[in-house]
């Protein structure tokens, strides 16, 4: 608890909220992760890359802790963050079904939850519009190019968004994820047989396993 106090004495933000995570006490983190958040996402020229990793950090907390009655209000203001911070992480991996419903998940917890964040409706709306007929419009040829181009406006919104979202420098695996089997998460777990190196795999009362192509 002494090196997160100091560490936050010393404005080194990011090493407090890790002091305070490995406390008896994780959720002193909330308010710190928090205000550093939307202190950066209320200036004009904050980007992904300097807020992501400080929700990420967050989301380390254990619910338990989350649900407690102290933490009500910070519980709020991290959903609707992460809302919004996980749309544009979802643009820029390029994960583009799931866009518009985080866009309409933080909008809907803005208007039900009373919080203090520097985001609004208006704003969300706007972004997602932009994103959705800027995008298209990049992506389809001159024949099947929107009859509608983007307006000024939106050109201008779709900009600055990506200014903020940049590119990632890990080097990952993008697009659509694809699960197979209908019982998660019963099935999401994978156990590898030590004999044939193969996946273990579950059957459908849940307890009972074969590994193809292993004969005995």
């Amino acid at each position: 608890m002494q090196l997160a106090e100091k560490a936050q004495t010393d404005g080194n933000i990011f090493e407090s909220m890790k002091y305070y995570l490995l406390s008896a006490e994780p959720e002193k983190a909330l308010p710190i992760g928090i205000q550093y958040v939307k202190e950066q996402i209320s200036s004009s020229d904050w980007t992904l890359d300097a807020v992501y990793p400080f929700l990420d950090l967050l989301s380390y907390i254990r619910t338990e802790k989350l649900l407690l009655h102290k933490c009500s209000e910070f519980r709020n203001e991290l959903l609707i963050l992460c809302g919004y911070i996980g749309a544009l992480l979802a643009i820029r991996r390029q994960y583009t079904s799931i866009v518009p419903a985080l866009y309409e998940y933080t909008s809907q917890l803005l208007k039900r939850r009373d919080v203090c964040v520097p985001l609004k409706i208006k704003q969300l709306s706007e972004e997602l519009d932009a994103w959705r007929v800027c995008s298209q419009s990049l992506n389809k040829s001159s024949d099947e190019l929107l009859q509608i181009p983007p307006s000024e406006l939106q050109e201008q919104i779709y900009a600055t968004m990506l200014s903020r979202i940049k590119e990632e420098h890990l080097q990952i695996t993008i697009g659509t994820n694809y699960v197979s089997g209908s019982n998660l998460p019963g099935h999401s777990d994978v156990h590898i047989s030590c004999l044939t190196g193969l996946r273990i795999q579950v059957l459908e009362q849940n307890w009972s396993t074969f590994c193809k192509n292993l004969q005995v």
